[in-house]
Formats: structure tokens, C-alpha cells, sequence
């Protein structure tokens, strides 16, 4: 059996085709990690900055 051994976050992604929930490993404070959907391969950049939020 496998175990994980690092704290995650899931994301869904938004494609409306898609909507797959997939997890991500938790990063340290500051740092921002790119990850593609492993189901269509869309991209995201998590965790998202609250800057960019406000746009």
C-alpha cells in the first residue's frame, strides 16, 4: 500500500469539459509551483497571490 508522505492541496480544474480534481503537494510560504491538469493538460500556477485575485 501506498502512502503520501508530504502535505496536499487538491485543485479542480475549471474547464467546463474537464472538471477534474487532482491533488498538488502543499508548498512553503511565497513560493509558487506550475502544474498541468492530468486529465486535458491545462496549466495552473498555485497557490494563487492575492494580487492577482483582485484583477
Amino acid at each position: 500500500m501506498a502512502r503520501l508522505i508530504r502535505p496536499t492541496w487538491a485543485i479542480r480544474c475549471v474547464q467546463s469539459g474537464c472538471k477534474t480534481l487532482f491533488e498538488v503537494a502543499q508548498l512553503e510560504e511565497g513560493k509558487q509551483q506550475e502544474v498541468v491538469c492530468p486529465n486535458c493538460g491545462e496549466h495552473y500556477v498555485y497557490p494563487i497571490n492575492g494580487e492577482e485575485n483582485e484583477k
